[in-house]
């Protein structure tokens, strides 16, 4: 049997501990100091950190699964720390990953059983990351630094992340410091955001509204939309709807009184850092995703119940004026109105879209659509006419060839995912499974009106969690397998 124990065996980095080491330091310190004087406090500041930028990657070297667990961190963070220290911050994903790929393949006292890394989701991940490198020979594209920039979050970070937790987070303890961390950073983010809400913005915000252009999207008729520290309020409201599902779901599972307790408390602030951040298509991730709950479950009574509150709250939104006065119910509500403007200029955006793919099966190519094409060629029409969906822009991007390899991708990790749940015997097993899944699915079926799916955090999110409903899966058979051995522990793994 595999021990996820002795998946590798750090020998440490000695050097920092050293003479020699302390003498690298104050030669940096001392640099760093000429440097202020002579090209200023940028530079120096620069310097300052290649001590600590040392000291990571020393410990990376050692425990790749150090990087990992700090990609989760700056995919929370980076967007907010850039309003304060200007930077390329998003990067650090990138670097971060890098380094424990290269700790992997270089560091020989690291020796991962790569037998855990050979199934078919990597073996998914890996082609749609395949197939986004061959898009750097599409005519249409905006050449390699448009197409890597773009195709970070469309397939690179998967690509990545995905064997790397199989390889190193197999143990129960790294699912319960998932969730854990997931919790802390998006509470941090709903204080934080409630901060705005109540207390206003600060100057680095207010600075990023106005100087940088992001009022008119965060400020509707005097009423703040609620960002917090995330790139923007779209990002902040489906990452909080998402936590909101995720927390519900766990409150139904098999806890004691107190962690029930907890989850359902939490629910409810994370349904209201959702509210906050008047979001409209982030609705889809606790509709879509409370749908295939329901379905997982296979409980025809609580689906019956579940469909009917859901109706309910649709009715609210459609036919009445409930709740009227609620700026943030007002918003939802002109997402089901079939004469709203921004409904119709998607249309009309995706017609166009039509017109030009018509000859170009593989798309426009990555990077030339959006934030991107804008940037690299901003008088295309592909970056003058907006994707707003995560599939629009998929289908731009990458052609009808490219949307139908992604969907099949998909769509096979939902099948296949929500089968290995349904299979699962341990009822806690299932709980956190399940609240993963859910995260998932209401991710992508929301992604159908905005792009949640590369967003910040919620894409590194789903990094993590598409790997661990497998690894729950198969630590749940052979959990049961022990059990069959132990016929008196059976009634404990059904609990």
């Amino acid at each position: 049997m595999d021990n996820p124990q002795n998946v590798y065996t750090p020998k440490g980095a000695a050097i920092f501990g050293t003479p020699l080491g302390w003498l690298i330091i104050l030669a940096i310190l001392g640099l760093s100091f000429v440097l202020i004087h002579f090209i200023g406090l940028i530079g120096g500041m620069l310097l300052l950190g290649l001590p600590v930028g040392l000291v990571v990657v020393s410990y990376i070297w050692n425990r790749p699964k150090i990087g990992v667990w700090g990609t989760l961190i700056m995919a929370f963070f980076s967007a907010g720390i850039t309003r304060y220290v200007p930077g390329p911050w998003g990067l650090t994903v990138d670097i971060l990953l890098a380094l424990s790929w290269l700790s992997i393949i270089l560091n020989k006292s690291i020796k991962p059983n790569w037998k855990h890394a050979k199934n078919p989701i990597v073996a998914l991940t890996s082609f749609w990351m395949l197939f986004l490198a061959l898009e750097i020979v599409n005519p249409s594209g905006n050449g390699l630094i448009a197409w890597f920039y773009a195709m970070r979050g469309i397939g690179f970070y998967q690509a990545l992340t995905v064997p790397l937790v199989f390889l190193f987070f197999r143990k129960q303890k790294d699912m319960n410091q998932f969730f854990n961390a997931l919790i802390l950073f998006s509470l941090i983010g709903t204080v934080w955001g409630f901060k705005q809400q109540i207390l206003g913005v600060d100057a680095a915000e207010h600075h990023w509204l106005y100087a940088e252009n992001h009022h008119e999207e965060h400020v509707l008729h005097g009423v703040l939309r609620v960002f917090s520290f995330y790139s923007d309020a779209g990002s902040f409201g489906s990452s909080q709807a998402m936590m909101a599902l995720m927390c519900g779901i766990l409150f139904m599972g098999p806890y004691p009184t107190a962690k029930k307790i907890k989850y359902l408390v939490l629910a409810i602030v994370f349904l209201l850092g959702f509210a906050i951040s008047g979001t409209r298509g982030a609705l889809a991730v606790p509709l879509a995703g409370g749908i295939a709950y329901l379905i997982l479950i296979k409980n025809f009574k609580i689906l019956i119940a579940g469909f009917s509150a859901m109706i309910i709250v649709f009715v609210i939104l459609k036919y009445t004026f409930l709740f009227q006065g609620v700026e943030q119910v007002r918003r939802m509500r002109t997402a089901l109105d079939p004469n709203n403007k921004s409904l119709s200029v998607r249309l009309e955006n995706q017609k166009t879209f039509a017109r030009y793919l018509a000859t170009r099966p593989f798309g426009g190519g990555i990077g030339t659509a959006g934030f991107w094409g804008a940037r690299f060629n901003p008088d295309s029409l592909m970056a003058n006419t907006a994707t707003d969906s995560w599939f629009v822009k998929i289908w731009a991007e990458t052609g009808p060839i490219g949307l139908m390899v992604h969907l099949v991708v998909l769509g096979f990790i939902l099948g296949y995912g929500g089968l290995k749940i349904m299979r699962m015997r341990c009822l806690k097993n299932r709980t956190q499974a399940s609240a993963l899944y859910a995260m998932l699915a209401g991710a992508i079926f929301a992604s159908y009106g905005n792009q949640v799916l590369i967003q910040m955090p919620t894409g590194i999110i789903l990094n993590f969690a598409i790997p661990f409903i497998f690894l729950i899966a198969e630590r749940d058979t052979k959990t049961w397998l022990k059990g069959i051995k132990k016929p008196s522990k059976l009634r404990e793994l059904l609990q």
